[in-house]
């Protein structure tokens, strides 16, 4: 029987070694290949091309020829069981019709999402167009594989055509995932697309017979050949750690294995490592990484920069000898900045931050001693709910000042806030303010419409992931820059901080411990975050502007731990999804404490009657008279409404209506005597429910459009 093409006779078998050497050949080009959209992610985060198209292949590399060795060794074992396997035609076939039909089936996906939000219609459209999609990529690959095969009867190269068949295959796989350079949510779908890329071209790369003459090279030089990426890449990582961050800050495949390199390296768990991108300058102490801000002048380099820079002079009481100087020092600070005499406003919003685990509120363990003392300067707001317990509900109205149900956005689950709106920020700045916004979750974008009405807004989350690092340092080395940029200005400043590291996943934090489980982790996070405030409360009492700063500092929505077998939050309405702080100190106002339930709905009408701006159109109810001691808050009923149903609070009473499949569930709760919500009264008070409930719908109505 004569031997067949695609195999070479015994005595051309090759050895393990050059088998190897072959393999490490074409890991090479396959991983150069999967890594180009690692190159141009790279290059989008202000790196350069080369440099992630060299640490992407060799991050890639190992995987992509372990993969081909086992590819390979499938195939003998293959034909070894059945005495045949598919031919190296079938397989190119197979290689072309998935590089064509993925890119198809990108293209008509993302035609869809912008041209129908109805998920069902969108659905089946996909499924009916996508399937033609399919059929004509199968019907094309055919004909290209069958066009190859008489250009190759005719003499043509055959590897001239293997080269053109893994352009085609891999190249519109590369189109559809350049947008993903510049995408800010593509992480996943990166790192898949860099999959199939690397499977396409593993592929097609087993179609490619080297011959006798080849062969023999690659198993000499191929493994020398991978050793030399693997070098390059490694040294031009531990020469420029930038390089690295580059890379991972991009995203894809190559990124979430330099990204896990790092980590290994990571001995004193503060969340970065040494090498592989890493420039942690001292791995036994977690309070020294690129990601602390440097503290001046303390001799000691927290931000791994290389330098200690000097403190800056603290100005206080100059001698009369000394005040020439100072005053040429601070020209514009003793201007006397802010002459509209409006008072500046900070507000410092706390992701998933619960007031029962504060000290300031109470709590025994001493986990927020700064808030503590910042609560004894002003008003300390006793009983707090948030507007909902999910994220999207509770954050809304804190920018727009109106209900989720009444701010203008479009339909998505994570939706972007439409220009219709008159945010909190635009009002401030028409009457005067210069604003300003640092945010450290992902959502919380200018391209989701949370930059309407400030003159300047800098995120966070890109230098760290803020459901699994700590972003709080960067958001108050901005905040601290904002504040001193802005300290001789004359308007009216308005700075927003909003800080997230509370939210879980919880991390651990060097010189914090409450002990072991997930309260005590919690509890962590919340010190770790009171420690932040400190630092920017410390600038702001050194600023030239600190008499007339406002500072209202507010908690988004609570944490579940556990109590009702319930964790995280996510439209819950439990007292420990909802309870959250509200500190206000305001130039002239004396300490007060303030009772009566209130809601964070509020809060907009309350720092738009303090600016002296129009607060018309917003929903609530200012509470400056209560912190200013002018005046009681309303007692009245505070209305919640989250995704999984909606709440009541009148007095001690506690209505909440849950949504369920099976209709409506109705609780209630007497928070006085069962603060912990343990009871149910419900079964035991129809008539309260019943008068609850139209309260409820009542309350609804006029707060809520339907």
């Amino acid at each position: 029987m004569a031997q067949s093409s695609n195999e070479s006779t015994p005595a051309e078998q090759p050895s393990r070694l050059a088998r190897l050497g072959e393999a490490c050949v074409f890991g090479v080009c396959v991983a150069a290949l999967a890594a180009v959209p690692t190159a141009l992610r790279t290059s989008a985060q202000g790196g350069h091309f080369f440099d992630g198209l060299i640490v992407g292949d060799a991050a890639l590399l190992p995987i992509v020829t372990l993969s081909i060795v086992m590819l390979r060794a499938a195939g003998r074992g293959v034909r070894g069981l059945i005495g045949q396997a598919p031919t190296r035609v079938d397989v190119l076939r197979i290689a072309l019709w998935i590089g064509l039909a993925l890119p198809a089936l990108a293209v008509l996906a993302t035609l869809l999402k912008a041209v129908t939000h109805h998920r069902g219609l969108g659905g089946a459209t996909f499924g009916v167009f996508g399937l033609a999609a399919v059929a004509a990529s199968a019907l094309l690959a055919y004909r290209l594989v069958d066009i190859g095969e008489k250009l190759v009867a005719k003499g043509f190269k055959s590897w001239v055509l293997a080269a053109i068949g893994a352009a085609i295959g891999v190249a519109p796989v590369l189109v559809v995932a350049a947008p993903l350079a510049s995408s800010e949510a593509g992480a996943v779908g990166a790192a898949i697309v860099d999959g199939l890329i690397a499977a396409i071209a593993m592929a097609l790369i087993v179609t490619v017979d080297l011959g006798p003459r080849w062969r023999k090279i690659a198993g000499v030089w191929g493994i020398p050949f991978a050793a030399l990426v693997l070098i390059t890449a490694t040294a031009r990582l531990e020469a420029t750690p930038s390089v690295g961050k580059a890379v991972q800050a991009g995203g894809g495949l190559a990124a979430t294995l330099l990204h896990g390199l790092e980590g290994w390296t990571d001995r004193d768990g503060d969340g970065e490592g040494a090498h592989f991108g890493g420039a942690d300058c001292d791995e036994g102490n977690s309070a020294r990484n690129t990601r602390t801000p440097e503290i001046p002048g303390d001799g000691i380099d927290q931000n791994c920069d290389g330098t200690d820079p000097s403190a800056s002079p603290v100005v206080s009481a100059p001698s009369a000898s000394a005040q020439g100087s100072v005053a040429v020092a601070n020209t514009a600070a003793s201007a006397a900045p802010n002459s509209a005499k409006k008072p500046d406003i900070l507000l410092i919003t706390l992701d998933s931050f619960r007031s029962d685990r504060m000290s300031a509120y109470g709590y025994e363990k001493p986990t927020t001693p700064r808030l503590a003392e910042l609560a004894k300067r002003g008003a300390l707001f006793s009983r707090v709910y948030a507007a909902a317990s999910d994220t999207q509900r509770a954050y809304v109205p804190i920018v727009t000042g109106r209900r989720y149900a009444n701010a203008a956005r479009d339909k998505r689950e994570w939706p972007t806030l439409l220009g219709d709106n008159d945010t909190l920020a635009e009002r401030l700045h028409r009457s005067g303010y210069v604003t300003a916004a640092v945010t450290s979750f992902t959502w919380l974008s200018d391209e989701r419409g949370f930059d309407q009405g400030f003159d300047r807004f800098e995120t966070v989350y890109k230098e760290a992931h803020p459901e699994r690092g700590v972003t709080g340092p960067f958001a108050i080395r901005a905040a601290r820059k904002i504040l001193s940029d802005l300290s001789d200005r004359a308007q009216p400043i308005f700075i927003w901080v909003h800080l997230f590291d509370a939210h879980e996943k919880y991390q651990e934090h060097r010189g914090i411990d409450f002990g072991k489980g997930r309260g005590a982790d919690y509890d962590g996070e919340v010190a770790f975050v009171d420690q932040q405030i400190g630092t920017l409360l410390d600038d702001v009492a050194k600023s030239p502007r600190a008499s007339n700063m406002a500072i209202f500092v507010h908690g988004t929505n609570g944490e579940g731990l556990d109590e009702h077998e319930i964790t995280g939050h996510s439209g819950e309405l439990f007292e420990e999804f909802l309870r959250v702080p509200l500190i206000a100190v305001v130039p002239g106002a004396a300490p007060t404490k303030v009772e009566p339930a209130v809601s964070m709905v509020d809060l907009v009408p309350t720092l738009l009657d303090l600016a002296g701006a129009p607060k018309e159109g917003t929903d609530g109810a200012s509470l400056l008279p209560a912190i200013r001691g002018l005046g009681a808050v309303n007692a009245g009923p505070v209305f919640v409404r989250s995704k999984k149903g909606a709440a009541l609070i009148m007095g001690d009473q506690k209505l909440m209506v849950m949504e369920r499949k099976k209709g409506k569930l109705s609780l209630l709760f007497d928070l006085a005597k069962d603060p912990g919500e343990k009871k149910d009264l419900a079964p035991e008070k129809p008539e309260d429910i019943e008068k609850l409930l139209k309260v409820l719908s009542d309350v609804e109505g006029e707060t809520v459009k339907n």
